[in-house]
């Protein structure tokens, strides 16, 4: 049937994510045209064949029939709803209506748009606002919510293929793709389209430097960041990096970082480094190396890294939530990026501007393991581990009848889309409370393999915990007021014992997600240890 035939599209059902989003091996079956919308987190999807990375403010459209299943999925808080639907050809001289094959504009196995500015803010505000009224008015916002998210699959995006921009661009990703190889200006000015003297001046104009020079500096980068991570020789570095041969690989090398491939790791200290996470540039001060500047997200960034920060002369370049503003990082200069990216599109422009070192571990203290490496600051990083270790011992102590009762304890986080509660056997928070710290999960929560798990009220009722932390969840865009207002007022709640026995705790995201560094870990511990020692005492009295 063709797609030119007058067709319309039927809302069948909304639901969130759910644990088996995020469970690594799940499969999931589209018996319906499906939109994925993500609102948190990042995940890395197999969707029809296809190895497909998904994150903040993308829409994934999917046609019926299709397959997928999670390669990754629960280390970042992977949060968002699954719209289902059908369509129908409409055949006005009958009044009447038949199943429609509805195609995805793109012709793919499946499709992603990235959703920005007031598009995503129109879904958001969508998603937030609860329909009280009657069950009318419920379907006719969610046919309205369907064909927004719809519209954006079909928005036309500008047509740039003829542009020279955009054949400088498409010349880029070939120099990303291919530097290993012998490249010339003629073949970079064949793929961009255009005559190699005016790709020449086109492209210097844009990025400050000839062609070849650019690809020099990439192929650098890319040497940079070999000589780091491996144990590979000068003359292995040179060839997998394009150059001719080792020697004027030095030469080359030398020319823009100062020094001799054979001396550069020994510098590393005296680089002008951005770090692209506060906990990064945290750890990295506490070695005595001090970044240049940061990228902080302000909403999120807890006192203690700001006042750190500030104390230090760390420039805290200032971007919005899920966000790296490429040309803020670029306009600082850096001759080393360190840090996680979320997504690969997002890397790929970061190697363009400095030499990245990425894959840090979630954890304080492999992380610490990792930059003391890079930084030959190992004896450093031996007596902020003992610190912490040290921490921890007295803090067991002062907890030992906690945890000698086995009483069970409970992070839940309210979140403006619902309750997610903090996994047992994960990263950050969790490794310290119920690895380090040798505190009792409820057993109902112990098949939680993410780090915050979907909750239901149920749920909640069921893990009934002696001592419950809530985290008030803090996004850009949303609020978690009204789902806490809903938690309170819940019958579940009052019937929990931590309620009951006034051993409800609430905890800050700034500090326990966002801010457990080392110092974090300090303040974190401090904290636990007040609530539960104040708590005893007042039953005690």
């Amino acid at each position: 049937m063709s797609d030119n035939m007058e067709w319309i599209a039927q809302w069948k059902s909304t639901n969130t994510l759910s644990n088996a989003w995020i469970t690594k091996g799940e499969l999931h079956h589209f018996f319906s045209h499906t939109l994925i919308f993500i609102i948190d987190g990042k995940a890395i999807w197999n969707i029809n064949g296809h190895r497909v990375h998904v994150s903040y403010g993308e829409l994934i459209a999917l046609e019926e029939n299709s397959v997928m299943e999670v390669i990754e999925g629960g280390n970042l808080d992977l949060a968002g709803w699954h719209v289902q639907f059908d369509t129908y050809s409409v055949l006005h001289d009958r009044r009447e209506a038949e199943k429609f094959e509805w195609h995805l504009p793109s012709g793919e196995a499946y499709q992603k748009v990235q959703l920005s500015g007031g598009g995503l803010a129109s879904i958001i505000q969508h998603w937030s606002e609860v329909y009280t009224q009657n069950q009318s008015a419920e379907r006719v916002g969610n046919q309205h919510l369907l064909y927004e998210l719809l519209s954006n699959l079909y928005r036309k995006q500008p047509d740039n293929e003829l542009k020279p921009e955009h054949g400088i661009l498409r010349s880029i990703d070939y120099m990303q793709q291919h530097y290993d190889q012998v490249i010339t200006r003629t073949q970079l000015a064949q793929i961009a389209g255009i005559s190699p003297w005016h790709y020449s001046r086109k492209f210097s104009e844009r990025y400050g430097k000839p062609p070849l020079d650019y690809l020099a500096h990439y192929r650098i980068y890319r040497a940079q960041e070999e000589l780091l991570l491996t144990a590979a020789t000068s003359q292995d570095i040179a060839k997998k990096t394009g150059f001719e041969d080792a020697h004027y690989f030095s030469r080359r090398f030398k020319q823009l970082t100062g020094v001799s491939p054979k001396i550069y790791r020994q510098t590393m200290t005296q680089r002008k480094i951005v770090s692209l996470s506060p906990i990064c540039a945290e750890i990295m001060i506490h070695l005595g190396v001090i970044p240049h500047a940061v990228v902080v997200t302000p909403i999120l960034l807890s006192p203690h890294h700001r006042e750190q920060f500030t104390a230090h002369g760390v420039k805290m370049l200032e971007v919005t939530q899920y966000e790296v503003e490429i040309e803020l990082v670029r306009q600082v200069q850096p001759e080393m990026l360190i840090g996680n990216v979320l997504t690969e599109e997002v890397k790929r422009e970061l190697r363009t501007i400095a030499p990245i070192l990425t894959g840090l571990h979630q954890d304080v203290e492999p992380m610490l393991n990792q930059l003391a490496a890079w930084f030959y600051k190992e004896d450093e990083a031996y007596r902020l581990h003992q610190q912490m270790k040290h921490e921890v011992s007295v803090a067991k102590r002062q907890l030992q009848p906690f945890i000698q009762s086995a009483s069970t304890v409970m992070l839940l986080r309210v979140e403006a889309f619902g309750y997610r509660y903090l996994g047992g056997h994960s990263h950050g928070v969790s490794h310290l409370l119920y690895e380090q710290l040798g505190l009792t999960l409820p057993q109902a929560l112990d098949s939680g393999t993410a780090w915050f798990n979907p909750c239901s009220l149920e749920l909640l009722k069921q893990a009934n915990p002696d001592y419950l932390f809530v985290e008030k969840r803090i996004m850009q865009h949303f609020s978690a007021e009204e789902n806490m207002r809903k938690l309170w007022e819940s019958p579940q709640w009052n019937e929990l014992k931590a309620v009951k026995n006034n051993r409800v705790f609430y905890v800050d995201t700034h500090l326990w997600v966002d801010g457990h560094g080392i110092t974090g870990h300090t303040l974190i511990l401090n904290q636990i240890i007040r609530h539960f020692t104040e708590s005893f005492h007042e039953r005690a009295q």
